[in-house]
């Protein structure tokens, strides 16, 4: 995975597999950490090998969850958070202060990079609407996959309704006693999400429910019309 992926395009970001997103959004979390100095200098490497260790605990556990090549990612993903809340834990942190650092940790990082790039895609797309589903759609099998199960309630020219019934990371949190880190993951999405600009693309999208809000998530994608001009005279409405 490239280390530094400022000139990285949406297409490149959306041919990420799992392993490569986790290791791209571990690199950058810690890395932040490490700036922002919520650990002292002299004990941020053991605060890795806290870390570090902790991982390796949390996946062997999860370990019965990986069914396929995706799932290595995606398990690992999972465990990142909760590895990073337990190091924080362990060095004196409140729980609220844990989950804070460990949540701002994961999305900020790579937040402005996803919401610029999602929008700089949808702009140069004939067809916002259309582009946006076809990715979520590829994204289900060739990301996801077969770990997560998805039901598409709607799905044509005008509306796209995707629930998605059952989420591996939210297995591995319950299995390591954290669901309530989940919504620290459903967060990554909030980057794409703000690079759908409604009026520019012509299109909306809302999340009604997640899996740190409910017992399903549903991500609904709507095509929006154009705002009519508003008539200045009877004959212009004629």
């Amino acid at each position: 995975i490239r280390k530094d992926n400022t000139n990285m395009n949406q297409e490149e970001q959306y041919r990420f597999r799992p392993l490569d997103a986790y290791q791209w959004i571990k690199d950058k979390a810690l890395v932040y950490i490490r700036t922002k100095q919520w650990i002292d200098a002299s004990q941020f490497e053991e605060f890795l090998i806290v870390f570090e260790s902790n991982f390796v605990v949390s996946l062997e556990k999860v370990a019965p969850l990986i069914c396929n090549e995706l799932d290595k990612g995606n398990v690992q993903f999972a465990v990142l958070t909760v590895a990073l809340y337990e190091a924080f834990i362990e060095f004196h942190y409140s729980e609220k202060e844990a989950f804070h650092y460990v949540c701002i940790a994961v999305n900020e990082p790579i937040a402005p990079f996803m919401e610029q790039n999602t929008e700089a895609f949808l702009t140069a797309s004939e067809d916002p609407f259309e582009t946006i589903v076809q990715i979520s759609k590829t994204r289900e099998q060739n990301y996801f996959g077969k770990s997560f199960t998805f039901v598409h309630r709607i799905d044509d020219a005008f509306g796209y309704v995707l629930q998605i019934k059952s989420c591996l990371f939210h297995e591995v949190l319950k299995v390591l006693g954290y669901p309530f880190l989940q919504s620290i993951i459903c967060q990554i999405d909030c980057g794409w999400i703000k690079g759908i600009k409604s009026d520019k693309h012509g299109l909306q999208f809302v999340r009604p429910t997640t899996f740190a809000t409910g017992t399903t998530c549903q991500m609904w994608f709507i095509k929006k019309e154009p705002t009519p001009k508003i008539a200045e005279n009877i004959d212009d409405l004629m």
